[in-house]
Order: C-alpha cells, then structure tokens, then sequence
C-alpha cells in the first residue's frame, strides 16, 4: 500500500452529481485506476476536492500501471499518459495494487468500478458488496448526471463510435451549440467529464457512445436515444440473444429518454417492441419506404434526405462521402437522423449538417488504410471484435486479401466468415486465442484449412501476410474476436509492425 499526504482542500468550482454531494471528506474507492472509467473518475475526483481517493488496480507496480495505462489511453501521446498518471497517483489518498487489491473496499462510502469489473475473477468481492446494498457509481452516470444541455446517446452492436463521431463532427459544423463533446467509451481521446462539470449554461451537447456494460451501470438515459443495430454479440455475459437486447434497450426504457432512433432495416432492433410512453420514435432507412409513417434520414436517388413534420430536405449527395462500404453508410444515415431529432436548430442548417458528415473520415482502427508498398494496400480494422464487423471490413475493402485475426470467444457463430475463406481471404493468418480455435473449426468444417496459417505473435503475421499478399491484394488487420487488442499490443500495434518489417515504404494514397 501506498499512503500519500493528503492533500490540500481544493477550491475546485466543479459542478458535482447529486452522488457525490457530501462525500468531498469520506472514502471513495476507485476501481482500475490505469483503466479509461476509473483513470477519469479518479481525476475528476481529485480536481474537485475529494480528499480520501483509494485507488485499486491489479497491477502490482509502476510498470505494469504503465503498461495498463498506455492500453486505455492509446490515444494520447506518451509524455501526457506519463505526466497524466504521475498526477494521479501523487494525489491519491491511497494505492492498493496487486497483492493488496481491493483491500479495505468495504470501508469505502461509494465505489467506483470500470465497466467490465464482474467479468474479473478477482471481482468476487465487488460482486458481494453489489449484492449487500453497497453505493456503486459509474463515469457513464456521472456524464448524464452532471450534463445540464441537450445529451446524445448511441449504442449498438456495430456502428457506435463511428455514429457518435459523426453525430459530434455535424454538430459542430452547423454551429448550433457552444460547445460539443464527444465521449463515454473510447480509449483512443481524452474524456470530457471536467469540461461538462464546467458548463453553467447548459447550452452545449454532449455525445455519448454507450457499450451494454455501460448500459447496467445507467440508472437514467439520455435525451436522445439511438440504437444503431443489434446483431448477437456478448452473449456470454447477458444469458444469451434475450439479454442482450434487454441491455441495448435499457437506452431507450430508462427514465429520461425523450427521443429514441432506431434502425427500421434491423429486424431485430425493431422488433424489441414499443416505445414508453411519452417517447418519440425516428426511424433511419437505405429507403423512404422503410421509415413507415416515422420521420428521420433515408436515401433517394443518390443523395441522403432528412424527413421531418412529412417535409424533406437533402442533406448531401452520397457520392461526395468520404467514408466507404455499405455499414458507414448506415452510420452516416443514423448519425442524420439522430440530428434531425435535435429539431429546428438542425433542420433549418440541412445543408451545413451535410457538409460535416462529407468531411468525415475513416475513424482510427476502422478500416484505415494505414501503409502501401509493392502494391499492396495495408488496412488496420483492429475495432471490429465480431465476425459480422469484419465481414463488413472484408466486404469494403473489395478485393482479393490476407485477413489477420483471432481472439477469445463471446460465442458467436464464424460459419459466415468461414465461407469467406478460399474466396475474397486467400490466406487467414489466425493469432492464438479460444475464439481462433472456434473459428478453426468453422473452418475445418468447410475442408480450407490449407489457407490457414498459425502466428505466435502479431509481429510474425505482419511478416506471414507480407510474404503472402501479392500485387493487388490487400493486407487486413480485423480480428472477429474480443481480446486481440490486450493480446497482442504491449511490444507494440499493427502500425508499428508494419513499418518496421517494410523494405521500401510509400506515400499512402487511397486506392483506387
């Protein structure tokens, strides 16, 4: 254990949730301090004043909080994740780290857990404090509590991030809002809990991508409500397809949901049945007929309309989007019709909305053309954790590849991704992982495991897809299964290890 001095009262003038009101002087306990939700909490914590902070973390030391920061933090440079850290743990009251970890939490008069605490093992004492009636708080709350303008929330299988950013680059071209902040789950920027507590005027909009492990940590919802799709997706940890819609509906059956859109081409995101009472529904379809009677964003003729009062408006012409593939354009038509729920502030800017989500481009690590050489185009798609993500990725790229993946297993059926194989993947290079064994099964099943080969580490399948890939092709980096990320990161990404095995690097220019 680390004890350090208690720091001096802080004349902080950050707004607090009601949660916390009171609790500036008791015991609060921050669960996996290196981690995105409790690294944030832990230093909103702090900045307001909170003087008895314990931060818990399974890492026995420095490094291996380093190493763990780096992870949740990917995208922030290095100098600010040290500086960022080095902050936070000078102004904790106390560390418990490895062996000590979670040592005295039931002393604490409110815990805050990362997302995914109940799936660790060494959680089982969470798991009883849970059960006993003990306070838990989560960063996803703390947002919608401390938010006092207009809150944007997404969630959905696929889709999300892409979606939320959208949303936040189109509301900030239209310049409706003061400000606009983008957050919730994201490991690749900063969060903006210390902005939003900042905010008297309530004038500004807060984007939140929702994951569904958020989603049983939220007691209220947002304003707006979205669900891009729901395809079968952790379904080990919710009992099955049920559960798992039952979670991506919370968003919209919470108290505090005003607005909710949803996906009229999902089958499944609009079977889950009607709406509450008081809720409005905006619907987003590839066409005018899939809205129904419901207003909000489809595609005629080439362009993308908004629908509103039965009047509509073109956004913009398709063809002028940067992003590709027929899943971003379901993004681009759900990050329209989240817009068109915001009213007149947007609807009467359709043109300027249009100009924002044309801009757009590829987020990181979503089939981003990363490196070309020996014409060989380079694609890192390191965020699709589901069979039917990177059947999408496959889809876009739209030609001949080498597909690196594998990962553990959320039980999801890889018959389809199989059938690629021998077809648009000519070589799967396929990383250790309980989820690889599965779809090497699939597989097996099929008699092409002749085009699987085996890599022990990422850096030998960066090295077997360059041997290979030939003129043409492509080189796709989208793993199908969770768990690649923390696997295979810490000697370093995919970016890192292609340029390090490349022998005559190029500009990089899209493909044509």
């Amino acid at each position: 254990m680390i004890t350090s001095p208690q720091p001096a009262p802080n004349p902080s003038t950050l707004r607090l949730p009601p949660r916390l009101q009171g609790l500036r002087h008791r015991r609060i306990d921050v669960v996996g301090i290196a981690s995105v939700e409790g690294g944030e909490m832990a230093r909103f914590l702090l900045a307001a004043g909170f003087s008895r902070v314990v931060g818990h973390d399974l890492r026995a030391d420095r490094e291996g909080l380093t190493s763990a920061d780096r992870l949740a933090h990917a995208g922030l440079r290095e100098d600010e994740r040290e500086a960022r850290l080095d902050t936070l743990l000078g102004g904790l009251w106390q560390t418990r780290l490895g062996p000590e970890y979670l040592t005295g939490i039931e002393e604490s008069s409110l815990v805050v857990p990362t997302q995914g605490w109940f799936l660790q093992p060494a959680n089982q004492l969470l798991q009883q404090l849970r059960s006993g009636g003990h306070p838990f708080y989560s960063l996803i709350q703390a947002y919608l509590d401390l938010s006092l303008g207009t809150v944007v929330g997404v969630t959905g299988t696929h889709g999300k991030s892409t979606t939320s950013a959208l949303v936040a680059a189109a509301l900030r071209s239209i310049e409706v809002f003061p400000k606009v902040w983008l957050a919730g789950n994201d490991r690749h920027n900063q969060q903006a809990l210390e902005e939003v507590a900042r905010d008297t005027g309530g004038e500004g909009c807060l984007v939140l991508e929702i994951s569904n492990r958020q989603l049983l940590q939220m007691e209220t919802a947002p304003e707006i409500a979205a669900i891009t799709n729901i395809t079968p997706n952790h379904l080990d940890e919710h009992g099955g397809m049920d559960g798992y819609v039952a979670c991506k509906r919370r968003i919209i059956d919470l108290p505090g949901c005003r607005v909710a859109v949803r996906n009229a081409d999902d089958p499944v995101s609009i079977a889950t049945g009607a709406l509450p009472a008081g809720v409005q529904e905006l619907r987003f379809s590839a066409t005018q007929s899939g809205l129904g009677g419901f207003d909000g964003a489809f595609e005629k003729d080439g362009q993308l309309m908004m629908r509103r009062a039965q009047a509509s408006e073109v956004v913009l012409e398709l063809g002028m989007l940067r992003l590709r593939g027929e899943h971003n354009r379901a993004n681009v038509r759900a990050a329209a019709a989240i817009c068109c729920a915001l009213g007149s502030k947007v609807w009467t800017k359709p043109e300027r909305l249009g100009d924002g989500l044309t801009k757009f481009g590829t987020l990181s690590h979503r089939i981003q053309l990363i490196w070309q050489e020996s014409g060989v185009d380079y694609y890192d798609d390191l965020s699709s954790t589901t069979p039917q993500s990177t059947l999408a990725a496959i889809t876009t790229v739209g030609r001949k590849l080498v597909l690196i993946c594998g990962g553990q297993d959320k039980g999801i059926s890889f018959e389809e991704l199989a059938l690629e194989v021998g077809q648009s993947v000519g070589t799967l290079v396929l990383l250790p992982g309980s989820g690889s064994e599965r779809i090497l099964e699939a597989i097996s099943a099929l008699g092409r495991t002749e085009r699987v080969i085996r890599a022990e580490s990422l850096e030998e399948s960066v090295r077997v897809a360059r041997d290979q890939a030939r003129p043409g092709e492509a080189i796709l980096l989208s793993p199908a299964c969770p768990g690649f990320f923390t696997a295979n990161y810490g000697q370093g990404g995919f970016r890192s290890m292609v340029r390090r095995s490349a022998t005559s690097p190029r500009p990089r220019t899209p493909p044509a």
